[in-house]
């Protein structure tokens, strides 16, 4: 499922994504043919890198039945730390920073506005500093060596401080962790009916794209918390239907994407960042998608798989 969907998390800052913790896969293809696609080597070009198109297909175009993983030494030194920054454009800008800062290399950089703070606090019923008024921005580090450690907290902290950060704080996994792993459940609590977005755009347009989702948010009236893997772009809008009838729920939604997707596509972005396609995006896969790259992507698919008997109706709807 992981490799089918290309799946991210936060620390994909420095260690990327699921494609880019394989070697090799080893896939069952729509004829019932098996092969292995990849090897166990740093660099090779022989040919199309055809399990990197497996990868993040959403099985459309094979069966994952085996994968040969790289393993990357696990750093014995890590440290999570908590910015709170009460203005929130400060704390978007202060993610750029963060990104762009040299030596302080973050493995992962998770940000939280006040009203996402405010529902997973409530929903794990602990009190978070800076409850009323936070903005967070968690950061986490690590090193092989204690003394760089320290050299990249001190950097850190230096800088967070700089730039409008109330308190810097070392983010605890009973507290801060929880509440930021908690987000879908104290949505689900909050409104019987969730939508979950996770656009992405360019880590240089991050602050830009946090900074109108507040916007966005005003202009149409949902209630909406937004968390995001905001090292690697990745934006995830949490819009709740509490106290909207069904007319205005998919009207506003309707808007709401429309303007999302269209603000992503003009900062180099894309509709999904690990959320995938699926059947949910398929309209929008084809509204916002370049025809030429989408025609390419359906004649890979009919292809090697003419039958469509391979998750048949995903990513493109009928072929």
């Amino acid at each position: 499922g992981n490799i089918a969907t290309n799946a991210g998390g936060n620390r994909a800052v420095k260690y990327g994504t699921t494609r880019d913790q394989v070697y090799s896969l080893e896939v069952v293809v729509p004829d019932g043919g098996m092969t292995t696609l990849g090897a166990r080597l740093n660099k090779k070009t022989a040919g199309y890198a055809l399990e990197q198109l497996i990868m993040g297909s959403e099985g459309t175009l094979g069966i994952v039945t085996g994968a040969t993983l790289k393993l990357k030494p696990l750093p014995p030194h890590k440290m999570d730390l908590l910015a709170i920054v009460t203005d929130y454009d400060s704390a978007t800008r202060l993610v750029q920073k963060i990104i762009t800062a040299g030596g302080i290399e973050p493995t992962s950089i998770e940000f939280m506005d006040n009203l996402a703070v405010r529902s997973c606090a409530d929903y794990i019923k602990v009190r978070l500093p800076h409850y009323d008024d936070g903005h967070y921005v968690i950061i986490t580090l690590d090193a092989f060596g204690e003394e760089e450690l320290e050299r990249r907290v001190t950097l850190l902290d230096q800088l967070c401080a700089g730039n409008g950060a109330a308190e810097v704080l070392e983010a605890d996994e009973g507290r801060v962790w929880k509440a930021r792993r908690s987000m879908a459940d104290a949505a689900r609590a909050e409104s019987s009916v969730v939508y979950y977005e996770d656009v992405v755009v360019p880590v240089d347009r991050v602050a830009d794209m946090l900074g109108r989702a507040a916007y966005f948010e005003k202009r149409y009236g949902f209630l909406c918390r937004i968390v995001a893997h905001a090292g690697d772009g990745n934006i995830h809008f949490t819009l709740l239907k509490a106290g909207l009838s069904d007319q205005e729920w998919h009207d506003k939604l309707d808007a709401f994407h429309e303007d999302i997707y269209g603000l992503a596509y003009k900062m180099g972005g894309r509709l999904s960042g690990e959320h995938g396609i699926g059947c949910k995006k398929i309209f929008t896969m084809k509204m916002y998608t370049d025809p030429v790259e989408l025609a390419l992507m359906k004649k890979i698919k009919k292809a090697l798989d003419p039958n469509n008997i391979l998750n048949p109706g995903k990513i493109f709807g009928d072929i």
